[in-house]
């Protein structure tokens, strides 16, 4: 099994779009493919009182309509959004790749990250990307292997607390928000927070 992350510059027009007129960050949890074409599930996270206009951005560019769209917070949305004109998320499901995360950078760029089987794949899929004309950077490719650094809860609640936006600044979440979302009292996630952190900085120090 292998770990890869790639940056696609500029995907599609309207991730730009709304990265850079909304100061928004997006990240898409899933890629499916339905009867009405390839969808993304994303969530937008955004800086509070601009989350309102972002829906209505969505909806007005035919993108998402408001049974698919869904205000969480003042700082964050979660729609079903049209991926038909998203090369990369059609090429995706002829191959075996696992998204494990993606997000945009202030660009409007996408920056994705899959586990897939083997070298093969990963190979031939970067081929297709060539072939295809997309624009990407390899930013990391590994085979996976055993973590020692911090337990899988510390990693879950790490991940987690890095997704919502917790060690962002300004946060876009805070540790009793974050706490009600694991549903971990604060005084324990504090401390699997503090432990993991510790365990981390610990061992990167020793790595160098």
């Amino acid at each position: 099994m292998m770990e890869v992350e790639i940056k696609f510059k500029t995907p599609v027009e309207w991730i730009k779009k709304i990265v850079q007129t909304h100061s928004a960050e997006i990240k898409i949890r899933d890629i499916r493919s339905s009867q009405e074409g390839v969808k993304d599930l994303v969530e937008i996270f955004s800086p509070e009182g601009k989350v309102e206009g972002l829906s209505a951005t969505l909806n007005k560019e035919n993108l998402s309509n408001e049974d698919h769209t869904t205000i969480v917070d003042d700082y964050h949305a979660t729609a079903i959004v049209d991926a038909n004109e998203c090369s990369i998320c059609k090429t995706i499901h002829n191959w075996d790749l696992f998204l494990t995360g993606a997000h945009s950078d202030d660009h409007g760029n996408m920056i994705m990250q899959w586990l897939v089987p083997d070298e093969v794949t990963v190979s031939g899929f970067l081929k297709r990307l060539e072939d295809d004309g997309v624009q990407f950077e390899l930013i990391k490719k590994r085979t996976l292997s055993k973590r020692g650094d911090i337990t899988a809860r510390q990693e879950f609640v790490v991940k987690t607390a890095l997704d919502l936006g917790f060690f962002d600044y300004p946060k876009k979440i805070n540790l009793e928000g974050l706490s009600k979302r694991l549903n971990v009292s604060y005084v324990t996630l504090a401390e699997i927070l503090r432990r993991a952190e510790k365990n981390i900085i610990s061992s990167y120090f020793k790595k160098r």
